[in-house]
């Protein structure tokens, strides 16, 4: 069993100076309340290039802060990627308004407005761009559709915070950005979230909804933060080797699930037995958030490199497509390798057998999904990507050039090819 040398599932990026921050702000009383929100608004806001900046306490808090502060009526339609994370349209069914769903690029996952524009009805409000994975979707051009037929438009960026077309920041193209700090995005906060816009008048009835809303409890918040410092800790590749990675091999050998989130149905269960509300941004979150400020975009800088080259060092492999940057500025928060679904298992435990761990998606079909199922598909067959094809692998810069030229060759001998390259450097 390979101990040394293993790569995980994914790393949580927090900055230098988070224990100490975290420290800091439980014994100085400031976990909740403090100094820190209002900077850390100004300063993303001023990071991104919009004026407004609302914190939330976690991503999918932020989303229901956008719909809410957009102002749409009740009823109205909103149009979602088909493969996407079912909390979002979920979010906006608990809302009142009804989620329509649009086929993705099999290449980039990413809607445009070819997928979107039959999905246009008297009754649509809004359009989800979102951009999955880190690449983002041609927004620009899905903004200009929109205004045709006078919808908003929200930017979903929880996974690609720091990606830039033609030098703008994503979440300032729409009328909405959301920005997810979970710890398994690029920017964790210790969790939390965020929404950002350039009009006055979303910005004003974010305020209202958030002087109504909760703060977390400051045991709760803690509690989070220490768990998700621990996650760093325990994701680090040479602890990782230690702890979690031998619980997985063994988990492997009996033949139990991989440690696993919930998904799909499940995943949605859990999520609407929460009674889903919009929450505030903790002080502590923010504190971290401004540490995260000064390190993100060289993070995103280590992050494209390491998957540059596993996609140089992959070559060709037939059967398996590694992801493209086909648009703007692809991050690779998360690196999906896209091959049959009876083969990604296959491919999943083999990888683990040699000290590399990979991740399922937490995407979904969600036109397949209970809540989404009532509305009727029969005009079209809605076809992409399914997420049984989809096996991601971690790229962050924690993971040496070596580990990442060593994930190939791996990959390369499971399909029965021989080295690209010898040697490591």
């Amino acid at each position: 069993m390979a101990l040394m040398g293993t790569v995980p599932r994914r790393c949580v990026n927090l900055p230098p100076g988070s224990l100490r921050t975290l420290v800091s702000c439980v014994l100085g009383d400031k976990v909740q309340e403090g100094p820190d929100l209002e900077q850390f608004q100004e300063k993303f806001g001023e990071w991104l290039g919009v004026p407004y900046v609302f914190g939330a306490s976690a991503g999918r808090s932020a989303f229901q802060l956008a719909l809410e502060a957009l102002g749409l009526e009740k009823g109205k339609e909103i149009i979602f990627p088909i493969l996407t994370f079912p909390v979002m349209p979920m979010v906006a069914k608990i809302l009142g308004y009804e989620p329509v769903f649009c086929e993705v690029d099999p290449d980039t996952f990413n809607s445009g407005p070819e997928h979107i524009e039959s999905k246009i009805s008297d009754n649509t409000g809004a359009v989800l761009a979102t951009h999955l994975f880190g690449q983002p979707c041609p927004v620009r051009e899905l903004v200009a559709l929109a205004d045709e037929h006078n919808i908003r438009v929200l930017e979903d960026c929880a996974h690609a915070c720091g990606v830039r077309v033609d030098g703008q920041q994503v979440g300032t193209f729409g009328d909405i950005g959301i920005f997810s700090f979970a710890e398994g995005k690029n920017m964790p906060c210790f969790g939390g979230g965020a929404i950002a816009t350039a009009d006055d008048e979303i910005a004003q009835r974010a305020r209202e909804v958030l002087a109504k809303a909760p703060m977390p409890a400051k045991g709760a918040i803690t509690k989070e933060a220490v768990t998700i410092w621990a996650k760093w800790l325990l994701t680090r590749p040479s602890v990782f080797g230690m702890t979690a990675y031998p619980v997985l091999r063994l988990k492997l050998l009996s033949g139990k699930p991989l440690m696993d989130s919930a998904v799909g149905n499940e995943l949605l269960e859990e999520f609407i037995s929460t009674n889903p509300r919009v929450s505030r941004l903790s002080n502590l979150q923010a504190a971290i958030g401004l540490l995260q400020l000064k390190h993100i975009d060289s993070f995103n800088e280590g992050a494209k490199r390491n998957a540059r080259l596993l996609t140089e060092q992959l070559g060709e492999v037939e059967g398996l497509k590694a992801p493209r940057a086909l648009a703007g500025d692809h991050i690779y928060v998360y690196y999906p390798l896209t091959l049959a679904p009876d083969r990604r298992d296959d491919l999943r435990h083999y990888l683990l057998r040699h000290g590399i761990d990979s991740k399922t998606t937490d995407m979904a079909d969600c036109s397949a999904l209970k809540p989404f199922r009532e509305r009727e598909y029969t005009e079209d067959k809605q076809k992409g990507p399914s997420e049984a094809s989809i096996l991601e692998i971690c790229v962050y810069p924690v993971i040496s050039e070596n580990k990442i030229r060593r994930i190939a060759r791996v990959i390369r001998a499971w399909a029965g090819l021989p080295e690209k390259v010898n040697g490591e450097r």
